[in-house]
């Protein structure tokens, strides 16, 4: 039996001060815990770096990444856990698409 996937998008936001490699590695991380959830990116938009609509701590700016995700609904809370414990990740959001 097949386990139901959903489709999911996942935004978040990291620290504007990281270099390229240190972004690239939030995103593998992010990949990473989605892939070990038995999830799967199905398309990732990179949005760069943009001003925060409000002040978030010490930050103005923030660095956008925006993955479109099908995974099983068991899976979205060990990722939302990995990207709260990751302290380069100022913001993230999980919202369930419709079908």
């Amino acid at each position: 039996m097949t386990e139901q996937l959903n489709q999911y998008e996942l935004i978040y936001v990291i620290q504007p001060e990281l270099d390229n490699d240190a972004t690239k590695a939030v995103d593998e991380r992010v990949s990473q815990a989605i892939a070990g959830n038995k999830g799967e990116i199905v398309s990732t938009e990179i949005w760069g770096q943009r001003k925060l609509a409000y002040p978030i701590g010490r930050y103005f700016e923030g660095y956008y990444i925006l993955h479109n995700v099908q995974m099983p609904p068991a899976g979205v809370s060990d990722v939302e856990r990995v990207m709260r414990l990751n302290e380069n990740i100022i913001r993230f959001l999980v919202v369930r698409k419709d079908a």
